[in-house]
């Protein structure tokens, strides 16, 4: 019996070893396929470019141009937009209301279903479109090209663009005028002004105009010169100058006074000697003559003074005095000669 038991005891214990061994066998392939899947998993996430949405959620994925954009779900903040790919955000299934918030403060908003298990995708292209606008003023600037020196000149700023009443009342004016001693005599801060050449002749004025409004600087603000030529007086036109006038008494005295002529001759070399004889009434005046007198004071002043006689000239006048007189002249070159009076 004993051996009988032995033997029943012997198969029962291998039966257990074999039944240790297969569990242990079964355990170990299960702890294989448990690390083989967990690195398949791994792997897999690298490939993916979406995480897995969690269990009982839906998936909102936001994706903006133009850089990150904050978005809000059911008007709470969440986070930021993705660009190259979009963020996702986890939302339990229903209804919620998505809002992004784009450049200056522009809200896209919009209400999402979400399902279970369901990516929800909103991506949004933010355009900017630039408007341009004319300018609201276009100047043009008019005044003399050419005036004589001490004329008052006049400039005028037009607007040829098309505005309104208040545009152009908002225009600014910036006059500046060169060189230093041109002076502005009115109009400085308004679309005119006269300025004033006294002692500018031969000098360009440069008339500089900047016009702004304050709101289209940036782009329309314009700067405008105009050149203007100031001539210069023209020379004061030579007059002769009476040098004396006397009554003839005598050669002797005649001749007395004729010596300051030719001294004035000879320290004016450009100058000439004018005389104008007026022939007196008197019984006197018989006798001394215009013509006698013309003789006397020619050969004088060429012979004994040594005046040049193409610098002389003696004529008689047509007008008597009650005494033969002598009017004596002095005429700068260019100057027209005297006439009697």
């Amino acid at each position: 019996m004993a051996d009988v038991f032995a033997s029943l005891d012997r198969k029962r214990l291998e039966k257990m070893q074999n039944t240790r061994f297969k569990f242990l066998f079964v355990l170990g392939i299960m702890l294989t396929l448990g690390l083989t899947t967990a690195f398949a998993a791994v792997g897999a996430d690298k490939k993916k470019k979406r995480r897995k949405i969690p269990k009982k959620m839906g998936a909102i994925s936001v994706k903006t141009t133009n850089g990150p954009r904050v978005v809000r779900i059911d008007g709470k903040e969440v986070g930021k937009s993705g660009t190259v790919e979009g963020a996702e955000f986890y939302v339990t299934p229903g209804v919620h209301l998505v809002e992004v918030i784009g450049p200056k403060g522009k809200t896209f908003s919009r209400e999402v279903n979400v399902v279970k298990k369901a990516r929800h995708c909103i991506c949004l292209a933010f355009v900017e479109k630039t408007t341009k606008r004319p300018c609201p003023y276009d100047m043009r600037v008019t005044g003399p090209d050419r005036v004589t020196e001490g004329d008052l000149a006049t400039f005028v700023a037009s607007n040829v663009a098309v505005v309104t009443p208040i545009a152009a009342a908002a225009l600014k004016y910036a006059w500046k005028v060169s060189p230093s001693n041109a002076r502005v005599t009115s109009g400085l801060g308004t679309n005119s002004i006269t300025v004033d050449t006294t002692g500018l002749g031969g000098q360009t004025v440069n008339v500089d105009l900047a016009v702004t409004d304050g709101v289209y600087d940036a782009t329309c603000r314009q700067r405008i010169a105009v050149p203007m030529s100031v001539d210069k007086l023209p020379a004061p036109k030579p007059v002769p100058q009476m040098f004396d006038e006397f009554p003839t008494v005598a050669n002797d005295d005649d001749k007395a006074r004729l010596d300051n002529l030719a001294i004035q001759l000879q320290n004016d070399p450009n100058a000439q000697g004018y005389i104008i004889l007026y022939p007196g009434t008197d019984r006197r005046s018989q006798r001394r003559t215009p013509a006698k007198l013309t003789e006397m004071a020619l050969n004088y002043l060429v012979k004994d003074r040594g005046v040049d006689p193409s610098r002389l000239t003696i004529v008689s006048s047509a007008i008597s005095r009650p005494i033969t007189t002598y009017q004596i002249w002095l005429v700068p070159p260019g100057a027209e000669n005297p006439v009697a009076k």
